[in-house]
């Protein structure tokens, strides 16, 4: 289903267009009102004031007093439409955040499925190219000359650790190894970057599996067998030679 069929997040953007439009109309007011001011003042006719309050009209309807007690008033409404409008923003954005996870997370078993696929799909690819290539250096081997055309492509050579082959299987690596963390118990991690906000770069730490798994999914940290411990940084070791 569509995130538009859902009746909260209609709802919250319903509300939002709402308040929206009610600030742009009271812009709107505010220009007029500015324009009204800044205009010339018309001459005061007081039979024509009179006549007016005759039919319960204002007797001045360019009376600046007036113009300022309204202007004031839409500019109130202005400062309390204001905050309301990010107020209810950050609202919308809050609710698209939860019904994406509940979706996400609905789905999650078929991108799984779905990636190992692609996975077993890449180690097929990997077999089929290497035994076309085992094809060709026999005919070699034998001595003789291969006229056989060579299935090949930079980007899909396996043997290059930054083709672009290879880097798909990293990934899917890592993918799957986060994946099998996301639903187990704390395990050692080792970072591989600094700013993780569980240690340094070097260090082995033990998180949750759900942090772990978040780590290891960036590429920030791998899983080790590796006991808990901080690598030592040189300040520290020349400290220890000092000392």
């Amino acid at each position: 289903m569509k995130i538009i069929k859902n009746t909260r997040f209609t709802e919250a953007q319903n509300t939002l267009a709402e308040l929206t439009g009610a600030f742009n109309a009271s812009t709107a007011e505010e220009s007029r009102l500015l324009g009204l001011l800044a205009a010339p003042a018309d001459a005061f006719d007081p039979l024509a004031a009179g006549l007016r309050l005759l039919r319960g009209e204002p007797a001045q309807r360019n009376d600046s007093t007036g113009l300022n007690r309204e202007l004031a008033q839409v500019r109130e409404r202005l400062d309390t439409l204001r905050p309301a409008i990010e107020a209810q923003r950050a609202a919308v954005a809050a609710l698209v955040a939860e019904l994406s996870a509940a979706v996400c997370a609905e789905a999650q078993p078929g991108h799984a499925k779905a990636v190992q696929g692609v996975a077993d799909a890449l180690v097929s690819l990997r077999a089929a190219l290497a035994a076309e290539a085992a094809v060709r250096a026999g005919i070699v081997a034998a001595g003789y000359q291969c006229s056989l055309e060579a299935v090949a492509e930079p980007e899909l050579n396996f043997a290059d650790s930054e083709s672009a082959a290879s880097r798909l299987m990293r990934h899917l690596t890592r993918l799957q190894a986060a994946e099998r963390l996301r639903t187990g118990g704390p395990v050692n991690i080792r970072l591989l970057v600094d700013g993780t906000g569980f240690g340094d770069l070097g260090d082995v730490v033990k998180i949750d599996g759900p942090d772990a798994a978040h780590v290891v999914a960036l590429g920030h940290g791998e899983p080790t067998t590796a006991k808990p411990g901080k690598l030592p940084r040189l300040r520290e070791s020349i400290a220890l030679v000092l000392g």
